[in-house]
């Protein structure tokens, strides 16, 4: 019974929306973009061997902000749904995770101070 009422509960949540990680990072000293774009390519090889493939990754860099020293760059993730990601976490992170490695050497090129997940809902679609 208790399976059900969590399914039902998050069941809004799976039908309608997806969820969404941000990091926000500033560079370890001596590290620049060049670094984590190189490191980029190595990270792709890794994802592209993993069974889960809904995890879609975005870098942004800060164009304007009320403090533009608080990040080099934002690191955002989605997935398709909640499923997906539980599955790409335990993939990826899990015990004997196939991103250990990699996401190691991501922890040594940055200092990320946040890592936050949202729920991302869809209310206007481009029609262009």
């Amino acid at each position: 019974m208790k399976k059900l009422l969590i399914v039902i509960a998050f069941l809004p949540l799976s039908l309608f929306s997806a969820p969404v990680e941000f990091w926000g990072c500033k560079f370890a000293e001596g590290y620049s973009m060049d670094d984590l774009n190189k490191w980029v390519v190595k990270w792709n090889n890794v994802i592209d061997g993993l069974d889960d493939q809904s995890y879609s990754a975005y870098i942004m860099t800060p164009g304007f902000s009320s403090n533009l020293g608080n990040v080099d760059f934002v690191w955002a993730g989605t997935w398709d749904s909640y499923a997906s990601m539980g599955n790409g976490f335990e993939e990826y992170f899990g015990s004997g995770g196939k991103g250990l490695e990699i996401h190691s050497e991501f922890e040594e090129i940055t200092n990320c101070s946040s890592h936050t997940l949202v729920d991302s809902r869809q209310v206007r679609e481009a029609s262009n």
